[in-house]
C-alpha cells in the first residue's frame, strides 16, 4: 500500500494546494509521487513541481483542462456570521472621540453597520465624546441616537504633534460642544440636527436617555452648565425644557487655589433663561467654559493646583453628568469637585435634595431657594473632603452610587428606595486596598441585568492597562477582578437577554482599542471584538423600553 504522504510537514499554502488537488483529482498524493517529482528535502516546492507533471489529470487520466470545472458552492456571504451570532442579535454604538466620529457595529455579523464622520459637516475639530440610543424594535432597520461632542483646546491636550491649532481650526467651527442628534435609516446614518445650534445650549460630556425616552439629558464640566431636552419628530426640532448651571463660591473668598474648595462654601445652582429677541440660549462652543479643557479622569487637582487655565476655575463645580432614576420622576446632576448629586424633579425642573458622597461628610445636605429671578437654589458645606466622578441608578431604582476619587477612592452606596429623595441615605462603601491615591481608580459602572451584580471598570494611566471588577450587590463586596484588560477601559453595556458584559478599553490616545466580553453569570472570559478607531463608549441599541434601565439612562 503507498506510504501517504505527511500533510502536516507542509506550510499552511502548501496544505491548501494539497487538499485542492485531491478534491479536483480524486488522486491520493504519496510520498514517492513527491520524491518523483523533486528534491525530497524540499516539500513545498516538490509539491508544486508534481502539480505541473501531473499535468492537473484527473484519476481517470484527463486534462483538467479539457473537463467541464465541478458546479462551485455557493455561499451566501451574509449568513456567514460564524461565532459572532451568539453575543445576540445586537447592535452597539462606539464614538470614536478623536477619530471624530461614531461607528454602529452589529454583534451578529462583526461588520460595521454604518458610520458618521462629523468633520463632513463642517465641523473641523469634532471629538466625538459621549451618546445614549433611544429604543427601537429592530436597529437593523433603523435607530436613533444623540451624540455629545468636544473640540477647540480639549484636542491638545493628549501630546498630539499637530498643526491644528495654528492652521486656524480650533477657533469658531472648531469650538465643539455640538449635540448632535443622528438616525440609521436601515442603509447609513444621516445627520438629522445639530441640537446646540438649534437651541444655543451646546455640551460636549455625558448624554443619557430619559426612562420613558421622551427625551434626554446632557451636561459639560467646563460650563458647568446640564440641560433637559425634548424629543424632536421626524421633522421637527428639538426644545430646551430646563437648563441649570452650578456655580462654587468658596467660604475663603481671598484664600488660595488649593483650599478654594476643601475648606467648605456654598454651591449655587441658577436656571438659564433663554434671551427674549431670539429665545435661544448663549452657550454655543465654548461660549461659558469655566476652563479652556476638560477635566480628564482623576484630574481635579489640576483645577485646585492651577494647571488647567480658564476665564473663571475658582467658581468651578464639575457638572459634566446626569443620570436617571428608573422611576422618571428623579434626576440627578452629577458634580465631580464636590464629589455631590443634586436631584432633580423633572415634574417641577426643581433641586430637591442634595447627596453628599464622602466618608465622614453629612450624606443628605438641604437645598434652600433664595430667590425667583431666576430660579436660584443654594446648598452649603462645611468642607469637600474629596472629589466624585461617575454615579447611577440600579436597575430597579433602590440604589444609588457613585465614585469618590483621589482622596478616599471608594464608592458611596445609597438607599434610594424610598419615595422621598430626602430620605435616601448612604449605608455603605465599596472599596478595595488597591484603590489609593489617584490611580487606580474606580471609574465607570453598570448593573446586570437582574441587579445582582456591578460591574466597575478600573482606571489606571496610559500606557498601562485598565480592569473591571465585579461587586455582588447584596454584600457589596468586590468578588472578582479582571486585570489587564486594556489601556483606558471607559463604558460598559450589557446585553439585554442577560448574558455578556460588553468592556470597551478605548485606545482613542493611539493605543491598543478593543472590546473585551465576560459573561454576566458565571464572569467567565469569553473573547475580544475589534475596535477600529479608539472608541470612547459603547452603547447597546435598546430594543424595549425597559432596556433603558440598563442602558445610557440611569448609569455612566
Amino acid at each position: 500500500m503507498p506510504e501517504k504522504f505527511p500533510v502536516e510537514k507542509l506550510s499552511a499554502t502548501q496544505q491548501l494546494k494539497y487538499k485542492m488537488y485531491q478534491l479536483i483529482s480524486g488522486q491520493l498524493v504519496t510520498r514517492r509521487d513527491i520524491l518523483t517529482a523533486g528534491a525530497a528535502g524540499a516539500t513545498g516546492i516538490a509539491l508544486d513541481r508534481f502539480f505541473a507533471m501531473s499535468g492537473g489529470k484527473s484519476a481517470a487520466g484527463a486534462g483538467v483542462g479539457s473537463q467541464a470545472w465541478p458546479e462551485p458552492v455557493i455561499a451566501n456571504a451574509q449568513k456567514l456570521k460564524g461565532e459572532f451570532k451568539t453575543l445576540g442579535d445586537y447592535v452597539y454604538l462606539a464614538p470614536e472621540k478623536l477619530g471624530g466620529g461614531t461607528h454602529a457595529v452589529d454583534f451578529a455579523t462583526g461588520q460595521t453597520l454604518a458610520w458618521i464622520a462629523y468633520w463632513n459637516y463642517g465641523d473641523s475639530c469634532p471629538i466625538s465624546h459621549h451618546l445614549a440610543a433611544y429604543p427601537s424594535p429592530d436597529p437593523h432597520k433603523g435607530f436613533e441616537f444623540v451624540n455629545s461632542t468636544q473640540g477647540g483646546s480639549n484636542v491638545m491636550i493628549y501630546g498630539l504633534p499637530t498643526t491644528i491649532q495654528e492652521r486656524g481650526l480650533l477657533e469658531k467651527w472648531g469650538q465643539g460642544n455640538h449635540i448632535y442628534r443622528v438616525q440609521y435609516d436601515g442603509s447609513q446614518m444621516v445627520l438629522k440636527e445639530d441640537i446646540s445650534a438649534t437651541t444655543g445650549i451646546g455640551l460636549g460630556v455625558h448624554i443619557t436617555v430619559y426612562p420613558d425616552a421622551k427625551g434626554f439629558a446632557a451636561a459639560d464640566g467646563q460650563k458647568d452648565i446640564a440641560a433637559f431636552f425634548d424629543r424632536a419628530g421626524a421633522n421637527e426640532k428639538t426644545e430646551v425644557l430646563s437648563a441649570f448651571r452650578a456655580d462654587w463660591i468658596a467660604a475663603q473668598k481671598d484664600g488660595p487655589l488649593n483650599e478654594n474648595w476643601s475648606k467648605g462654601g456654598t454651591l449655587r445652582i441658577s436656571r438659564l433663561v433663554k434671551a427674549k429677541e431670539t429665545g435661544r440660549y448663549a452657550y454655543e462652543g465654548a461660549t461659558g467654559n469655566k476652563i479652556d479643557w476638560e477635566m480628564v479622569p482623576m484630574a481635579e487637582d489640576l483645577v485646585s493646583t492651577g494647571q488647567i487655565p480658564g476665564a473663571d476655575p475658582k467658581a468651578l463645580t464639575g457638572l459634566d453628568a446626569v443620570v436617571h432614576h428608573p422611576g422618571n420622576i428623579y434626576s440627578a446632576l452629577i458634580i465631580r469637585m464636590l464629589s455631590t448629586a443634586v436631584i432633580i424633579d423633572r415634574r417641577t425642573f426643581e433641586p430637591v435634595a442634595c447627596l453628599h458622597m464622602p466618608e465622614g461628610s453629612d450624606d443628605n445636605l438641604k437645598i434652600t431657594k433664595v430667590h425667583g429671578t431666576p430660579d436660584t437654589w443654594e446648598v452649603k458645606f462645611d468642607d469637600i473632603k474629596c472629589v466624585g466622578h461617575e454615579a447611577g441608578f440600579s436597575p430597579d431604582g433602590k440604589i444609588f452610587t457613585m465614585m469618590n476619587n483621589i482622596q478616599q477612592n471608594n464608592m458611596a452606596v445609597f438607599d434610594t428606595s424610598h419615595a422621598d429623595p430626602k430620605e435616601w441615605r448612604r449605608f455603605t462603601f465599596v472599596k478595595d486596598p488597591n484603590w489609593v491615591g489617584q490611580f487606580p481608580s474606580p471609574f465607570h459602572l453598570c448593573f446586570s441585568m437582574d441587579g445582582s451584580k456591578m460591574f466597575v471598570s478600573v482606571l489606571s494611566p496610559k500606557p498601562a492597562n485598565s480592569g473591571v471588577c465585579v461587586v455582588d450587590t447584596k454584600t457589596w463586596r468586590i468578588i472578582k477582578k479582571f486585570e489587564n484588560v486594556g489601556p483606558d477601559c471607559q463604558t460598559m453595556s450589557v446585553s439585554y437577554d442577560g448574558k455578556y458584559v460588553f468592556q470597551i478599553y478605548s485606545g482613542f490616545q493611539r493605543l491598543t482599542s478593543g472590546v473585551y466580553i465576560f459573561r454576566q453569570d458565571n464572569l467567565e472570559f469569553v473573547g475580544r471584538q475589534p475596535n477600529f478607531g479608539g472608541h470612547h463608549d459603547c452603547v447597546i441599541i435598546p430594543t424595549k423600553l425597559e432596556h433603558l434601565r440598563n442602558s445610557r439612562c440611569t448609569t455612566l
